[in-house]
């Protein structure tokens, strides 16, 4: 048996490294990826938005899928991923996304890394924060109430990609203030978030 907060921990910042460079435009429209799971592995419910699903990566390359690998390299344990996640998505587009999906009841690992558009659409913070909060109590409705099994990652900065360049400053002042107020509140809540931007 392994603890999945620490062995993320660990594994996560080498993927988002290159999630960033896969940054893309948000006019794309891609599906509702759901993978099925198999009955005898671990179980992650990915929650998010085109940083979870990867854009312009191969469904192999995206996050999940490369922690699920890594996690059967170290631990030789499987790691079942099933995606809830929409290039484009706001926070709010996500929880309608968490209601319209046919979901276990519970996971043993919950992740959720969202925010980019509502930033990227200049939505208000105020909105971000309660809908995040919302998300929050999804994820801990899916792992079962075991917040140990749940982690946030933080909204990769674009404006160091070409797409982002020219909003460089004004982007990273924005993201900032959004992973910030998304630390504060995992902190109310007790969960972990790892700050990977």
């Amino acid at each position: 048996m392994f603890n999945f907060g620490i062995l993320c921990k660990h594994i996560l910042t080498a993927f988002f490294a290159l999630s960033v460079i896969c940054c893309s435009s948000t006019t794309d429209v891609n599906p509702i990826i759901i993978k099925e799971m198999s009955r005898t592995a671990k179980t992650h419910l990915a929650l998010g938005d085109s940083y979870t699903i990867g854009t312009s990566v191969a469904y192999s390359e995206n996050y999940p899928n490369q922690l699920a690998e890594s996690i059967l390299a170290k631990t030789g344990d499987s790691l079942a991923v099933k995606i809830i996640a929409q290039n484009g998505w706001r926070t709010d587009d996500l929880q309608r996304g968490i209601e319209r999906s046919d979901l276990d009841e519970k996971y043993d690992l919950v992740s959720l890394l969202i925010g980019v558009n509502n930033q990227y659409q200049s939505l208000p913070l105020v909105d971000f924060k309660k809908d995040f909060r919302s998300l929050l109590d999804s994820a801990v409705k899916y792992s079962g109430g075991d917040k140990s099994n749940i982690f946030i990652v933080s909204i990769p900065n674009y404006g160091y990609t070409p797409f982002g360049a020219e909003k460089k400053e004004e982007t990273t002042k924005d993201l900032t203030l959004f992973n910030s107020k998304s630390k504060t509140i995992c902190e109310e809540y007790g969960i972990d978030f790892y700050n990977i931007t």
